[in-house]
């Protein structure tokens, strides 16, 4: 079942997201809710062939006592202490049994994937890499995995791509091919390869995947929404990310688009013409991500806050995710909001600092690669050649002016100020002239703060 907005506003999620509040001592209701990911593996060790998979609810195997990895969910779902919840995952990686049991390899990684550890990471994958465990190729193949997933979140998509086209072909086990499918279309359409993230949804039958019940099926929801939000298909891409928030799912948390349903969501409400819950969503995103405590999190949650924001929140809004993405090294993501930081810069009658935005937001989308992006710069750093300076207001049309903004009529101002009504309509024809507006309806929707 779909949530509809108004069942998401009532109705608490079916699954605990990581950033909802646990106890780190009930670590076996955590495991209840993360024993999906063993039945991600239960089938490994064979390659079925083409159009005879079968749904994989197979009965969970229990973590083994006193289980690091299992506990390094746990305090990571809790969201209090996530230093805490590396070092678990950690030790999980480098010691027996963890280290020699898929299921619990794989709880680490998503714990330090989602944490945003990655040369800790990088490091356990060149330790354990060709170690074949009892998962058979699988086991091995989870290694070229977590490294494109790590290529993508330092911005070498074309890295993480090319790592990632090995594994999504017949062949490879069901349950790492369905994972790279999901990681390669999130992948695509971040590099601003739309067409081709499409094509390959087509190809893979994303649909009849993301119908079947299985424990990837949060995964591949996730990953249609991110394809159909990039094709501007909002309310289906609405649809798909909330069904993916209505299900347990955090063993797929290391997907970004599985991470960030809610702010995919919000995207996707906006593109509907659905303000409240666009809203809504962003606000969930951002109290989830402050929970958690990553700073690309926080810095992504507010980012989306400001899109879905008015003009007046939102330089304030993206000037602080900026620098939280900055400190976090989040490329991909911070190439996207210099841009918008940028756009919105410029509406605000400050084309210096919107060109500095500009600027990094061109290097950055050079550097990952998103040549779709780079276009989109190159169009907004026009619009700053072509603007011409503009003129200092003086303290009287810069009063006059944000009593216009503010909705005030001509007699109203004239009353308010004091000048006659003939004079207020003098300083706002100043107004318009040194702000190179076009008149009052202009000057309401431009979003200058004059505060």
């Amino acid at each position: 079942m779909v949530l509809t907005e108004h069942a998401y506003r009532r109705k608490k999620p079916a699954h605990p997201h990581p950033a909802e509040k646990r106890r780190v001592s009930d670590v076996d209701s955590s495991l209840c809710e993360a024993e999906a990911m063993t039945q991600l593996f239960d089938h490994t060790h064979s390659v079925e062939a083409p159009g005879n998979e079968v749904p994989q609810e197979a009965l969970a195997v229990p973590a083994h006592p006193n289980c690091l990895a299992t506990e390094a969910m746990a305090v990571g779902l809790q969201g209090t202490d996530r230093n805490l919840a590396t070092q678990l995952a950690d030790r999980a990686l480098a010691a027996s049994p963890c280290k020699d049991d898929l299921r619990c390899v794989w709880r680490a990684v998503s714990v330090l994937l989602i944490a945003r550890a990655l040369s800790a990471l990088d490091a356990h994958c060149t330790r354990l890499a060709g170690r074949t465990g009892p998962a058979g190729p699988a086991t091995d193949l989870v290694w070229p995995l977590v490294r494109a997933q790590l290529a993508r979140l330092a911005g070498d998509l074309k890295g993480a791509r090319d790592m990632l086209q090995g594994l999504v072909g017949p062949g490879v086990p069901r349950s790492i091919r369905h994972i790279a499918l999901a990681w390669q279309l999130e992948t695509l359409v971040r590099a601003g390869e739309v067409e081709d993230a499409a094509l390959l949804a087509k190809l893979s039958d994303l649909d009849g995947l993301a119908g079947r019940s299985s424990a990837h099926r949060p995964l591949l929801l996730a990953a249609r929404g991110t394809v159909r939000l990039a094709e501007a298909r909002h309310q289906e891409a609405l649809a798909d990310f909330l069904a993916c928030g209505e299900t347990h799912a955090f063993e797929h948390m290391a997907s970004q688009a599985v991470l960030h349903w809610r702010a995919l969501a919000a995207f996707a409400a906006a593109g509907c013409g659905r303000p409240d819950l666009a809203h809504s969503l962003a606000e969930g995103e951002h109290e989830a991500a402050k929970h958690c405590g990553a700073p690309a999190g926080v810095g992504y949650a507010l980012y989306v806050k400001a899109m879905v924001s008015g003009q007046d929140q939102k330089v304030a809004l993206l000037t602080d995710a900026v620098q939280l993405l900055d400190v976090a090294g989040a490329r991909v993501e911070l190439a996207t909001v210099c841009l918008e930081f940028g756009r919105a810069l410029l509406a605000g009658g400050e084309p210096g600092p919107a060109a500095t935005q500009l600027t990094r937001a061109a290097e950055l989308a050079g550097e990952i690669g998103n040549r779709r992006l780079i276009a989109e710069i190159a169009l907004e750093q026009g619009k700053v050649h072509d603007a011409p300076p503009r003129k200092s207001l003086s303290p009287q049309e810069h009063r006059i002016a944000g009593l216009a903004r503010a909705g005030l009529s001509n007699k109203e101002i004239a009353a308010k100020t004091g000048l006659t009504v003939r004079t207020v309509e003098f300083h706002l024809s100043g107004v318009y002239r040194k702000l190179h507006l076009s008149g009052r309806r202009e000057l309401v929707s431009s979003g200058l703060d004059f505060s």
